[in-house]
């Protein structure tokens, strides 16, 4: 079967990104799962997919830090923040088994973590969708980075 790429207008694709920084800035300061919180929710901006870094805390000795790269399209589906943070939650659910890719964040490999949204139920929420126009449009930026604790990048 062949996949073929799916086109996402540049305003739904940013609206998209925004809501989903929007959602995942709150586990930069709590956690996701078990240790670990978000470092970052990077925007791609060319295809409709980010970079969702992870590590394992702010209290931590040791730092494992763990890169992403999560689809924002499904079974030829735009997803909402809220099913792409559901996907995230599932990372506390066992282990997962993630592809690398060929590319690279911050030095490090960035894993495939398609898997996590695979089969993640539709939540065609309007709050969460992304497609929401006019004053109840998401605000803030589209993605954003913590290069250090308490040093962060904004996109």
């Amino acid at each position: 079967m062949d996949h073929q790429p799916v086109a996402v207008p540049p305003d739904v694709l940013f609206r998209t990104q925004c809501a989903l920084a929007a959602a995942l800035w709150h586990y930069a300061s709590a956690p996701l799962t078990q240790r670990l919180f978000v470092r970052g929710c990077i925007p791609d901006l060319d295809e409709p997919r980010v970079t969702v870094a992870l590590w394992t805390g702010p209290a931590a000795r040791e730092k494992v830090n763990l890169f992403l790269h999560i689809p924002l399209v499904s079974d030829g589906v735009l997803l909402s923040a809220a099913q792409v943070t559901a996907g995230l939650l599932r990372l506390g659910r066992g282990p997962y088994i993630f592809g690398v890719t060929r590319r690279r964040f911050d030095g490090k490999p960035v894993l495939n973590g398609s898997v996590l949204v695979e089969g993640v139920a539709a939540l065609p929420s309007p709050a969460e969708s992304g497609e929401r126009q006019g004053p109840g449009e998401p605000r803030g930026p589209r993605g954003f980075y913590f290069e250090r604790p308490g040093q962060l990048k904004e996109y």
